[in-house]
Formats: C-alpha cells, sequence, structure tokens
C-alpha cells in the first residue's frame, strides 16, 4: 500500500509538471532532490517558493520513468476500482494508452478522468488531481482551458496578479479574441489546439517587445506539424503564378511544374469540368480572401505533358482563352547558375483563343471537322467597328468597319460600308466570313449588339459553333492613334535590301495606309490583339488582303446561305444536304477550304467563268489521260494540310517531324512536274490548268537545299540533337557534343578504377529504369564498396551503385546535354526563319496545288448523268430545260421530276406561282437559284440545257420567324427583309419572295403583295420568283402587256369525292391554281376527322358567302355600268366575272 505521503508526493508531481510545461527548464540551478510533500499544500506556499515550485525536465522525466516501470508490470486488462469516499470518482486504465509516446508528462500529469495505472494511486481524490494550485507563473495561462478552482480555498489575489491578467485578456482579445480572427478559425479546422495555443501565447509573452514575436519551438509529432500547417504561407511558386494569374485574369493558365502541367485554383475547377479530371481541393480565389484563410494549398489539377496541346484544343474549343506558362531553365544549368536557390523561371509563353490556336498538328490530316456538327469551321477572327452615319443622329444608320483575318492561312478580308436598321449588311458578311471569334472595338449600337450576340451565342447558324467575344476600349483619338501604329508597323517590317525590293514595299505600305478610316482603326486593334499570341506577322503577307465588297463576285445574302442551304442543311444543320457538301468532292484540306470559297462567291465576269468551266471540262474528258491521272496521283498522296503547315512554318511554330513531312510533300509537288518550265509545257489547252502546274517546279531549289541540311531519321523521331546533319551542325553544337563525347570516354576509362576498388577483374555499366551508368554489385560482395559510393536502387541479389566520379561526371554530361538542346532550338529556329522568308513562293505553290483539286472535284461533279455544261451570256437570263434540285436529287431514293424556267430582263422576267401546300413550290424555286449559282462557280448543272446570264446577287425572303431578342414580330421581320431586297436588288438580281404578306390580315397582305410585286417587276425589272396563295393576285399579269409577269402553279390531280383527295405531280404549268387545299394538307397531318369534317363544312359555307358577297358586287356595278357608260367600270365587271 502507498502511504498518504506518498500521494501527497504524486501530486506534487502532478504541480510541478504542469508548472514545467508553461514554463522554461530551469538552466542556472541544479534540480533540488524529490521530497515528500503532502497533499494540502498551499497555493500560497506553492507561489511563493519559485524554487520549489519550479521543476526541471529531469524531474519529469524521473517521474515518467518510475510511472512506466509501474505499468509494465501490470496485467494487460482493463482495471476498475471502487473509489474511496464520497467525492472519488472512477479512474479507468486501458491498455491502448500503455507506452504511447505521444504522450508527454504533463499529458499523465493533468489526466482527471483518464489513467491512473495502479489500485494505490485510485485512492488519489478526483478534487486532488482536477484542482492543481496554480503559481504565479501558471495562473497567466488559465484562460487557455477552463479552470475549477477549488471551492475551500479561494482567496483574494495580489495587484500584480490581478495586473498580469488584465494585460494578459488585452492581449487575448486584440490578436486571438475576434470571431474571424485565423486562430478561431484555425481552431474550428482542428489546425491548433488548447496545447499549441498555450505554447504560441508563451512566446509571444516572452518577446512582447518585438513587433513580430517568434513562437517557440515545441514538440515534434502532430502538434508541430498542425503549428507549421497554420503558420504556412505561399510558396514561392505559388508567388509567382499569382504575379502571371494577376496580369491575365482572363486567361486559363496551364503551369509547368516538373514533368507535369498543373491548374491552379479557379482554373483547377474549370478545368477539371472541361476535361473530365481530377480537382484537388484547396483554394479557388486569387485574392487571399479570408474565407479561404483555412486552406493552406490552392486547389490544383494536372495533366501529363506529353497530352498538353490535346486538352489545351478541348478547353480552346469550349471557348476559354488558355495560357501556357512553361519553365524556361534547366535542371543541370540551374544547378550551376548563380540562381540554383531559387524557384525556377517561368513566363507564359503561348496564348490560345479559337482563332488562335494553330498548334494542331494532329489536326493537319484527314477531312476538315465541323464543330459541334455544323458547317466546317472557317477559322477567322472577325474585328468589328462602327460609329454612326454623317447626318444621322440615330444609330439607324450607321458606318461600319470590318476586318477578318484567318491566322491559319494567313488570309484578309477587309470591308467598309454603310448598314440599315435591319444591319442585313453586317449580318451577311458574318454568316460568309463564320468567324470562330470576334474583336468588337469600342461601344455597338443596340441592333448590331444584339445581331452579333445573337450570331456568336446560337449554336443553329451557318458558324457551326458558339463564337467568342471579346471586347476593347475606343478612345475618341482612336483613328489618329490607329494610323500611327499601323504606320510605324509596316515600317519597321519593310527595310528592304535594295532599291528594287524598297520600292516594292512601299507600295504595299500605300495600299495598306488607303484603307478606309473604319477598316484602320481594325486593322491597328487585331494587330494589338495578335501581338499577344505571337500572331501579328500574319499581316506581314499584304499580298492576301483582299476586300470583301470587290463586285467580282455575286452576292449572297445572309438569309440567301441559309434559305438556299449553302453551307448546312436547316433540318439538322449539319454539312449533308448543303450545296458545299454536294460540290466538295477535294482530297486535300487546303483544297476543300478553297472550294468553300468558291461556293460562297460565285464569279460574276464572264470570261473567267468561260475559262473555269473550260478546265472543268477538260479535265472531266480526261484528256490528256496521262497527265490527268498524274494530278490525281500526286493528290492522293499529300495527307497533311500544307497551308496551315507553313503558316506555322512562318510564325515559328512548326515542329521537326512536320516540317520534313512538309519538305518532303513540298519536294514530291516540284518533281512531279520537274520537265515544266513554263506554262504552255504542261500540255493542257485550258490556261488555269497549265498555269497552276507551272506553279509547282518553281520550288524545287529552294526545298531540296533546306532538305539536305535535315537527317531524315532524327526529324522523324523528333531527336533534335541530330537533326542537322553531321556536316551541316553549327559550331556551337559540335562544341557541346565534342564535349558530351569526352565527357562519356571518361567515364568509360574510369571502369578500371572502380572495378579495382571492388576486387573485381572488370565492370561494367548497366542502365536500369532509365538511370545510366550504374555499377552493379553482388549483394555476397558488398563489404568490399566504399562508403562513398551510392546506392540507387537494389533487389535480393545485387546493389547498383554511382561512384563519386561517376555523379561528378554525369552531372558535367547533362549540363553539355542542356546546353546542346539551347543550340539545336536556336539552329532550328533559324532554319525556320530561312523557310518562312520564302513564304510567299512556297504559298503560291500550295494554292496552285489547290486550285487543281478544286477543278478536279467540279469535274467529278460534271461526270454525274445528266449534268450539262450551261452557256454564258450577257444578258441577264436564266434559260433551263428538265432542270432539278441538285441537293435533293442525291438524297432521293425515287427520282426527281424535271422543270423548265424561263427567265429573261427583256420577256418574262417574273413568275407568280401558285398552287397546293406541298406542291413543290419551294423546291422549284430554290432549284432555280441554286441552277443559277453553281453555273457561276463554274460548275456542270443537272439540266438537260442551261443558258445563264450573269446575276449580280440572290436575294431570298422565305419562311416565318420572329426576331424576339430585337422586340421584331414575325411580319415585322418579313417586312424588313422585303424593304431591305427592294432597296439593294438591281435588274440584274435574282428575287424570290415566298408568301409575302401571310402574316397579316388578308387585305393588307394581298395589298403588300401586290405593290411589292408590281414595283420588283416594273421598276426594279429584277427576274423574279413570287409564291402566294393569294389567287387573286394573277389579275396583276394582265397590266403587264408585254409578258413580264406570267401565272404558274404546281401541276395536281384531284381525286375521290368532291376533290378531296389530291396527287402532287410536281411539274410547273401555266395558269393560276383557285384552291391551295389546305384541308388535304390537315389529313396528311393527322388532324382528327371531327375537326376536318367541321372545317370542311365551313370551308364551303365562307366560299359560298364570299361568292355571294361578290356577286352582289357584280349585279350593283353592272347597274350602275347600265345608267351610266364607262369603260373602266366594263372592265372591273368582266376581271369579276373572271375571278368568279
Amino acid at each position: 500500500m502507498v502511504s498518504t505521503h506518498n500521494s501527497s508526493q504524486i501530486s506534487a508531481k502532478k504541480q510541478q509538471s504542469i508548472s514545467s510545461f508553461f514554463t522554461k527548464p530551469a538552466t542556472a540551478k541544479p534540480s533540488p532532490a524529490l521530497t515528500p510533500k503532502t497533499s494540502n499544500t498551499s497555493a500560497k506556499a506553492l507561489a511563493g517558493d519559485k524554487d520549489r515550485s519550479l521543476s526541471s525536465a529531469s524531474d519529469d522525466e524521473d517521474f515518467v520513468r518510475s510511472l512506466k516501470e509501474r505499468i509494465s508490470t501490470m496485467p494487460k486488462h482493463s482495471i476498475e476500482d471502487e473509489p474511496k469516499g464520497p467525492d472519488c470518482k472512477k479512474i479507468r486504465w486501458s491498455d491502448a494508452h500503455e507506452d504511447d509516446p505521444r504522450r508527454t508528462s504533463s499529458d499523465l500529469a493533468i489526466m482527471s478522468n483518464d489513467t491512473v495505472p495502479d489500485k494505490h494511486l485510485a485512492s488519489i481524490t478526483a478534487n486532488e488531481i482536477k484542482t492543481p494550485k496554480t503559481s504565479k507563473q501558471t495562473s497567466k495561462y488559465v484562460f487557455s482551458s477552463s479552470p475549477v478552482r477549488d471551492r475551500g480555498q479561494e482567496q483574494e489575489e495580489d495587484e500584480e496578479t490581478e495586473r498580469c491578467k488584465a494585460k494578459l485578456h488585452e492581449k487575448f482579445v486584440k490578436k486571438l479574441g475576434r470571431p474571424d480572427s485565423i486562430a478561431e478559425i484555425k481552431r474550428r479546422n482542428w489546425v491548433i489546439n488548447e496545447e499549441t495555443m498555450g505554447d504560441e501565447a508563451g512566446g509571444e509573452d516572452a518577446g512582447e517587445t518585438d513587433a513580430e514575436p517568434t513562437p517557440k519551438a515545441i514538440a515534434k509529432g502532430k502538434t508541430a506539424t498542425a503549428t507549421k500547417k497554420a503558420a504556412s504561407k505561399l510558396t514561392p511558386m505559388e508567388k509567382q503564378f499569382l504575379d502571371i494569374k494577376r496580369n491575365h485574369l482572363d486567361t486559363i493558365l496551364i503551369v509547368e511544374v516538373g514533368y507535369k502541367f498543373k491548374f491552379f485554383g479557379e482554373d483547377a475547377r474549370v478545368a477539371a469540368r472541361e476535361l473530365s479530371i481530377v480537382c484537388i481541393p484547396g483554394k479557388f480565389r486569387f485574392d487571399e480572401h479570408p474565407s479561404e484563410a483555412h486552406l493552406d494549398r490552392f486547389a490544383s489539377a494536372s495533366v501529363p505533358v506529353h497530352r498538353l496541346h490535346v486538352h489545351v484544343k478541348r478547353l480552346v474549343g469550349a471557348g476559354h482563352k488558355v495560357g501556357v506558362v512553361r519553365q524556361l531553365e534547366t535542371a543541370a544549368l540551374k544547378a550551376v547558375g548563380d540562381n540554383r536557390n531559387t524557384p525556377f523561371t517561368r513566363k507564359l509563353t503561348n496564348l490560345y483563343t479559337k482563332g488562335t490556336y494553330i498548334d494542331d498538328v494532329e489536326g493537319l490530316e484527314g477531312p476538315v471537322g465541323a464543330p459541334s456538327g455544323g458547317a466546317p469551321a472557317t477559322g477567322y477572327l472577325v474585328c468589328i467597328t462602327e460609329q454612326n452615319s454623317k447626318g444621322w443622329g440615330t444609330d439607324e444608320k450607321v458606318h461600319v468597319g470590318l476586318l477578318a483575318v484567318q491566322p491559319a492561312t494567313g488570309d484578309v478580308i477587309h470591308d467598309d460600308f454603310e448598314d440599315g436598321f435591319m444591319r442585313s449588311e453586317i449580318e451577311t458578311r458574318l454568316l460568309h466570313i463564320a468567324p470562330c471569334e470576334i474583336l468588337i472595338v469600342g461601344e455597338l449600337s443596340k441592333a448590331t449588339d444584339k445581331l452579333v450576340q445573337h450570331l456568336a451565342g446560337s449554336k443553329t447558324n451557318v458558324f457551326g459553333d458558339k463564337v467568342r467575344v471579346e471586347r476593347v476600349d475606343k478612345p475618341k483619338t482612336m483613328a489618329a492613334q490607329a494610323y500611327s501604329h499601323v504606320s510605324n508597323f509596316y515600317a519597321t517590317k519593310m527595310r528592304a535590301e535594295n532599291a528594287k525590293q524598297d520600292e516594292k514595299a512601299s507600295k504595299l505600305l500605300d495600299n495598306v495606309l488607303k484603307l478606309a478610316e473604319c477598316v484602320t482603326i481594325c486593322l491597328s486593334a487585331m494587330i494589338a490583339h495578335l501581338s499577344d499570341y505571337g500572331l501579328e506577322h500574319v499581316f506581314d503577307l499584304t499580298k492576301y488582303f483582299q476586300s470583301f465588297s470587290a463586285r467580282s463576285h455575286m452576292l449572297l445574302t445572309g438569309t440567301s446561305l441559309t434559305s438556299l442551304e449553302i453551307y448546312q442543311n436547316q433540318t439538322d444543320h449539319t454539312s449533308k444536304g448543303s450545296l458545299f457538301w454536294t460540290l466538295d468532292r477535294t482530297r486535300t484540306r487546303f483544297g476543300q477550304r478553297l472550294l468553300r470559297k468558291w461556293v460562297g462567291r460565285p464569279l460574276l465576269i464572264k470570261s473567267a467563268l468561260d475559262e473555269r468551266i473550260g478546265a472543268v471540262e477538260e479535265l472531266k474528258d480526261g484528256e490528256p489521260f496521262i497527265r490527268v491521272d498524274k494530278i490525281k496521283h500526286l493528290l492522293s498522296q499529300i495527307k497533311s494540310d500544307l497551308e496551315k503547315s507553313l503558316i506555322r512554318i512562318y510564325y515559328g511554330k512548326c515542329t521537326r517531324p512536320e516540317l520534313l513531312t512538309v519538305l518532303q510533300a513540298m519536294q514530291r509537288i516540284a518533281s512531279e512536274f520537274a520537265s515544266v518550265h513554263k506554262p504552255a509545257d504542261a500540255g493542257f489547252k485550258s490556261y488555269i490548268i497549265n498555269d497552276a502546274i507551272a506553279a509547282l517546279p518553281t520550288i524545287t531549289e529552294n526545298v531540296v537545299s533546306y532538305l539536305e541540311r535535315i537527317n531524315p531519321e532524327a526529324a522523324k523521331a523528333d531527336d533534335k540533337y541530330n537533326f542537322f546533319r553531321e556536316e551541316m551542325e553549327n559550331e556551337d553544337i559540335v562544341d557541346h557534343k565534342m564535349g558530351i563525347a569526352s565527357v562519356e570516354q571518361e567515364l568509360d576509362a574510369h571502369r578500371p578504377i572502380a572495378a579495382e576498388k571492388v576486387r573485381k577483374k572488370s565492370i561494367d555499366y548497366v542502365v536500369v529504369a532509365g538511370i545510366e551508368f550504374l555499377i552493379e554489385i553482388d549483394n555476397t560482395q558488398l563489404k568490399n564498396v566504399p562508403a562513398s559510393w551510392a546506392k540507387i536502387s537494389g533487389t535480393k541479389k545485387v546493389s547498383r551503385f554511382h561512384t563519386p566520379e561517376v555523379v561528378r561526371l554525369i552531372r558535367e554530361r547533362d549540363q553539355h546535354k542542356e546546353a546542346l538542346a539551347v543550340a539545336c532550338d536556336i539552329a532550328f529556329a533559324q532554319l525556320l526563319a530561312e523557310i518562312s522568308s520564302k513564304y510567299q513562293s512556297l504559298r503560291d505553290c500550295v494554292q496552285a496545288l489547290a486550285t487543281l483539286d478544286c477543278l478536279l472535284s467540279l469535274a467529278t461533279i460534271a461526270r454525274q448523268p445528266d449534268y450539262v455544261k450551261p452557256e454564258y451570256t450577257e444578258e441577264t437570263c436564266i434559260s433551263v430545260k428538265q432542270g432539278r434540285h441538285p441537293m435533293v436529287e442525291q438524297l432521293l431514293l425515287d427520282a426527281y421530276v424535271p422543270n423548265d424556267t424561263e427567265l429573261a430582263t427583256e420577256s418574262t422576267r417574273a413568275l407568280l406561282i401558285t398552287g397546293p401546300n406541298m406542291g413543290g413550290k419551294s423546291s422549284y424555286v430554290r432549284q432555280v437559284a441554286l441552277i443559277a449559282i453553281m453555273g457561276q462557280i463554274g460548275s456542270y448543272v443537272p439540266a438537260e440545257s442551261a443558258k445563264l446570264g450573269m446575276v449580280d446577287a440572290v436575294f431570298t425572303r422565305m419562311g416565318a420567324f420572329d426576331n424576339m431578342m430585337a422586340g421584331e414580330s414575325t411580319f415585322m421581320v418579313e417586312l424588313s427583309e422585303t424593304s431591305d431586297i427592294l432597296k439593294q436588288a438591281t435588274p440584274r438580281s435574282l428575287v424570290i419572295l415566298d408568301e409575302l404578306g401571310r402574316g397579316t390580315s388578308t387585305h393588307d397582305g394581298v395589298a403588300i403583295a401586290q405593290a411589292v410585286l408590281d414595283y420588283i417587276v416594273r421598276d426594279k425589272k429584277s427576274l423574279t420568283l413570287f409564291i402566294t396563295h393569294y389567287q387573286n393576285l394573277s389579275a396583276l399579269a394582265k397590266g403587264f402587256e408585254n409578258g413580264e409577269l406570267k401565272n404558274v402553279h404546281m401541276k395536281f390531280e384531284e381525286s375521290g369525292e368532291d376533290g378531296q383527295h389530291i396527287t402532287f405531280i410536281y411539274e410547273i404549268g401555266g395558269g393560276v391554281a383557285h384552291r391551295s387545299y389546305g384541308l388535304n394538307v390537315a389529313r396528311l397531318a393527322n388532324v382528327p376527322e371531327s375537326v376536318l369534317n367541321v372545317a370542311a363544312v365551313k370551308s364551303k359555307e365562307l366560299e359560298y358567302q364570299v361568292g355571294e358577297k361578290h356577286l352582289n358586287q357584280l349585279s350593283r356595278l353592272l347597274q350602275l355600268m347600265l345608267s351610266n357608260p364607262d369603260d373602266g367600270q366594263l372592265d372591273q365587271v368582266v376581271a369579276g366575272i373572271e375571278q368568279l
């Protein structure tokens, strides 16, 4: 049994251990011997004697050691003793706590309801354990826990203690007591606990004169980790990332970190959503907001290096702006540099958006894809600016400047025009260009902005995908700034070496500076915009600038592109079923892009058309067969997109394997017709074909000279070190290669020395897991291995080492290798720059090949059955015999019913088309328009014969839709489009109006339709196809004595009771269809029979009532005429009888 004396001794020990936990151990005095103390020692006595109240660390260790010895002799099971005395509590001891290294002396000392490892210790009362007597040193830490005072021993504290408490309380409130304080946040998240808090407070008290007190070092383990975590700040790499991010807040940054590319913060969340990768939680904000103060790192996501461009392409395709931040230093060179202890230098090296992403090496082969299943993407960036037209205070009429650039090919389109309140001109250009990105300079008017937003946000338009829209400011002095900016840009770019080049450069500069003010503003904004992406050099190629409004091409308005399904169908908005799909038989991607331009911009000049159709005819007939077959064979061999690859070389972004592929393809192209020195040598009759073939061999000399420098095997493997042939390597490359060879020779010479040290005759280096120059030693011989050798890896049988000399030589070799890599990159960049100086001649060669590809595609179409070569004439006419719809014919399983068309300015220039619903009226008018367009593209047309005049534009008003965004009803849209047609149409235009006037009451609709038709035919004299269900419009034809307006209808046959069933014949015939047979369509639409019966009765009643009214009017008119004869009244009576 342990006496009360021993109990008192343990209690005192308890107090000493608490005191020693909160105070620094005494160093001046040796620790006093442990003497027995009674349990009722007063607090005052303890507080008064510092030497006796402060116990050293050695006392604690003795106490813990004795406690552990007693524990080790106890049985390992739970002990539960009944407490002796009314105030005692049950005390449990579990073997789970035995020998726990995390429990310190203070932990063991302050156990109240936890552990006492002996029956004899169980006699200690809970009060004695729970209520330690606090000293002057320990009382100031009472706030860290919830102390319970001994009721019987409460005494007044002296003034010094009160002052100390008040001072500590102030500090607590000031530093830790606020609800949003860091400590509170950390405490809520279990980052700090009572122990660490007390320790930090002690450190602060010790250095209260310092501005930033240093926390006291604490014990190892979880607590130390927690405190370190709580006090952690941003790493140098994260600070580096934040500096770049603050300058590019609208960009998703991908940062190179070792062998991975990482996303941080909100970028990681976006990347995880778009790429379906894991996002590790952490801080999402970049402003160090208090709501994320408890987090010690950024959220992150990562992708492997070799998959970078796959993920960049997906992010860019989703409409994001993406930046790649790369390490600009290598590990080996940094290790020997002055900045070896700083983070890797990183910089934003690449920026990408939809329009500026030209690094897609994988996309250089195969057919052109279409985003979201839509029409083929053109990759144009469009810049728009506008201002009110002179004399107009409102935005009803605006002056617009537009510039479009295709970075992937170098094409630039510009235009300067005025537009009305419907903004049809802007819509036409945007639908033709089909941009993937729009840059808006300054503020747009509401009407223009709504149109741009509608086209950009829609996935069901000709664009085929959602468009990225960016905006830049437009200062008041933008015009002067733009002129100065553009002048400086071209002045620095076009410094020539001789007078001839200087004259040419100044001429190009003059052409650029002659651009309209609005276009110059757009050009300046686009140069600045593309400078961020490193693509501003595309504007050096002024040869490829062209105006959109050059009237050498037929104008197809935006509504015409949609209604006639030029680029995509109206059903599911894919290219299948469109005119472009019908004509596209190209074999190359650059040929496909050129054909798309031909389809959207049909020719207007008869001589150019005759040349193009003559070339198509010659290729169709296959004479001379051998040469035609040679061209086909050449095109089939080209798998890569040479046009895009050339511009990538121009930008300096081309890879080594890609460069080899391009140069070898160009060599193949040049050598195929090496014997052709001038166009006449090509052997064709067509000038177009001869000129295109003659352009191919002109690049032979340059391409061969480039290829002679390259090692093809190394280029295929993307081996930068051996890319150049040995005799073509520059001095730097040779020096570093010699350095590597020297080091490797030293490594080889080191083998006998290493073998001698391990007492072997010879050793060979091995390579394991990519680690070179390993020395393999059997584990039984390890006693011979010097301690200076570093073990790298091993198995059960062998161990692998690097000697100190090998480590030094490998480091030296790595430095040479990385310097060699830099020298190789510089030499490769110089080669690309040299090739880009010949860009225009190489591009002309590719363009010539694209022309041959398009002509062969049209020749393939011409070989289809019942296609005919059209005859062109200067007069405006469309004369087609047995014409067919080119797209419907290919999609239908049944034969298409052909129709004739005769339209001419001097004779019948307008057809008023009536007929039953679903009778084929819309298909007929589309067929006429498409045949005219195909003919002017230079293609054969689906007909028995065709005589076509030069149509300068095709205008259509078809279908019913509203524009809710602009607050315009269906009828408003209908009349607005009609108004634009009436303003723009000329005598050489083809106008198609489908059911004009149906959006309002019958009287108003008929009146508007009749007035518009009369105006177009009589005043505008345009070729017109007018579809209507207003049969009384047919009377208008009599007002044209020379038959300028002719009534025709779609034929049908009635059958069944009262002609309820009709059969569509789909042929055009003369005359008027006096009924539309709407009930027949209702029956086809499966409208309930009861509804149809009621509708039939009502239809007959209305017909009878209308007929009766007309009869009454005629009778009154006849009576009036008999009483007062008049020729005009007689004409009205005759017209009324005819209508009846």
